[in-house]
């Protein structure tokens, strides 16, 4: 079980590439093959233009083609700057040895349908967190929790400001749900090779937490139990004081425990997350 394939979209912006940056960390430790994919998209013409001279829509059409080609060369550059920075290989597909190898793929298409297509065959996907998020609001948040809702894939969300590095501290949320029990099995390629891992529960799951902990054992992982304080009012901020007292760099949650509904009215784990968190999270739902 292993780390092969990850998925890393490319927008243009700097926090994107942080991302792909991110991700060339993990490709180090598993010997993987970075995918990341751009796509291009024709602006939609805008309800007011619909009564314009059709020389002017013209225009308009070749302006967005323009704009979208620019930002299309834009990303090449950065991939390019990328790969020559951390000396990997080009290549279409994952190498016959561990050497980390990258490749760009360049869409036509909606951003949504593309990136959800390709992100259902792939081990992990890496996505800049946003800077401001709120459940339905940005682009960049909505993309985000449409990548988790829709793959089945984990979505490594890298906070703004992340030094890529290696971390070996990795801390798991569990409260019993399927998406936490997903996420702990689908994040067992990590946490065997931290050097050391701490389950973050609450003091109600005392049983289930021993029971993740011996989970963890029969695969070599040796576990430790850590208890969110019972005066703290949001999990998702208990979570992420607990990580910073403990020194865990990398946080496994589920992500959508509750419905969507659920999370905009009352919050949530997830949309705190998506929004304050400072470690690398792990996502799945």
């Amino acid at each position: 079980m292993s780390i092969k394939l990850i998925l890393s979209p490319l927008d243009g912006s700097e926090r994107s590439v942080q991302a792909m940056c991110t991700a060339q960390i993990v490709a180090k430790r598993f010997g993987s093959h970075i995918k990341a994919v751009h796509v291009r998209e024709n602006a939609p013409e805008p309800y007011l233009f619909s009564n314009l001279p059709a020389s002017l829509k013209g225009n308009f059409e070749k302006v967005s083609k323009d704009a979208s080609n620019d930002l299309a060369d834009k990303v090449t550059a950065q991939f390019e700057s990328f790969v020559n920075e951390y000396e990997i290989v080009r290549s279409e597909g994952v190498l016959a040895t561990d050497q980390v190898s990258a490749s760009l793929h360049v869409f036509d298409g909606s951003a949504g349908e593309v990136l959800i297509r390709e992100g259902r065959l792939v081990d992990v996907i890496t996505i800049a967190r946003p800077e401001s998020h709120q459940i339905g609001g940005s682009l960049v948040g909505e993309r985000l929790e449409s990548l988790l809702m829709n793959t089945g894939r984990p979505v490594l969300v890298v906070p703004p400001d992340w030094s890529s590095r290696r971390v070996e501290h990795a801390a798991i949320g569990w409260n019993g749900s399927i998406e936490a029990s997903r996420a702990l099995s689908m994040t067992l390629p990590w946490l065997t090779q931290m050097k050391r891992v701490s389950v973050v529960t609450s003091t109600k799951r005392r049983e289930s937490a021993d029971q993740v902990v011996e989970y963890l054992s029969l695969h070599g992982c040796v576990a430790d139990i850590q208890y969110l304080s019972e005066k703290q009012s949001s999990v998702g901020k208990g979570m992420l004081n607990v990580c910073a007292e403990i020194g865990a760099e990398f946080l496994v949650v589920g992500g959508f425990s509750h419905t969507r509904a659920h999370q905009r009215f009352f919050g949530g784990v997830t949309s705190y997350l998506l929004k304050n968190t400072n470690v690398i999270t792990v996502m799945v739902h």
